[in-house]
C-alpha cells in the first residue's frame, strides 16, 4: 500500500533534527503528509470533557475522507456525511436528518482541517519534542488563533515524528470545553467510492432540510 509520504521521513529523523525543526516546518510536513489522489479511512475515538460539570463522554468512529470537503463520519450515534456542497446530519436516536450546506468557517471544521490544516490564521509553536503517544515517538505543536475572537481558542497537535501523522488532536472551545481527537489509524483505501458521500434517507426518516 502506497504511504502518502516521502520515504526520507518514513525512515525517521535523528534527535538533533528534532532539536532543530521549527513549528512551522512541522506544519508544512503534516500537511504534505495529507496531499494524496485517493480517499483517506480514518479510525478515531473522539473524547469530549465539559468544562463547566468536570464530565466527559468518548466514542468510537470511523471518518472517510476525499479532497478537501468530502467526507463521511460515524459513529454509534450519528451519521454525518458531505458530498462537498451538501451536509447531511443523521441522528438515529431520534430517526432525523438535518440537510444544510456544506459551512467552511472558523466554528465549523472540516475533518481534513482537523487532521492536517493548520492555517496562517494560527500561531504555532513546540510545546514537547520529545514524548510518545500508544508508544510511537511524537511532538506537540500548539497553535493559538490570531484572532482571540475565534470560537477555537487554542489547538495541540500530537505528530508522529517518524511519519507525521498526527497522533492526536485537541481543540478547547471559547467555553473552555475540549474536544480530543485519538487517531488510531489513517490508511488510503481505494475501494471507498463517492456513493459513500452522499446520504439517502430511508424511508419513515424525518427530514429537515435548512438550505
Amino acid at each position: 500500500m502506497k504511504r502518502f509520504i516521502l520515504l526520507l521521513l518514513m525512515l525517521g529523523v535523528s534527535h538533533l533534527a528534532l532539536g532543530a525543526i521549527s513549528a512551522d516546518e512541522v506544519v508544512d510536513k503534516v500537511q504534505q503528509n495529507a496531499i494524496t489522489d485517493q480517499p483517506l479511512r480514518v479510525e478515531f475515538q473522539q473524547v469530549f470533557a465539559w468544562k463547566l460539570t468536570g464530565k466527559t463522554e468518548t466514542i468510537d468512529g470511523q471518518m472517510l475522507l476525499e479532497g478537501l470537503d468530502k467526507f463521511r463520519i460515524t459513529t454509534p450515534d450519528k451519521t454525518v456525511v458531505s458530498n462537498g456542497k451538501t451536509m447531511w446530519t443523521y441522528s438515529r436516536v431520534e430517526n432525523q436528518v438535518l440537510v444544510d450546506n456544506v459551512h467552511k468557517d472558523a466554528q465549523s471544521l472540516l475533518p481534513r482541517d482537523i487532521l492536517f490544516s493548520y492555517t496562517n490564521d494560527y500561531t504555532a509553536t513546540i510545546t514537547q519534542r520529545n514524548t510518545e503517544v500508544n508508544g510511537k515517538p511524537a511532538l506537540v505543536l500548539r497553535l493559538v488563533p490570531k484572532d482571540q475572537d475565534q470560537y477555537f481558542q487554542e489547538t495541540k497537535v500530537w505528530v508522529n515524528t517518524s511519519t507525521w501523522e498526527p497522533l492526536q488532536v485537541q481543540f478547547v472551545d471559547i467555553n473552555h470545553n475540549e474536544t480530543t481527537y485519538v487517531i488510531n489509524s489513517i490508511t488510503q483505501d481505494k475501494t471507498i467510492s463517492d456513493t459513500a458521500f452522499q446520504f439517502e434517507p430511508e424511508a419513515g426518516t424525518d427530514v429537515i432540510d435548512v438550505r
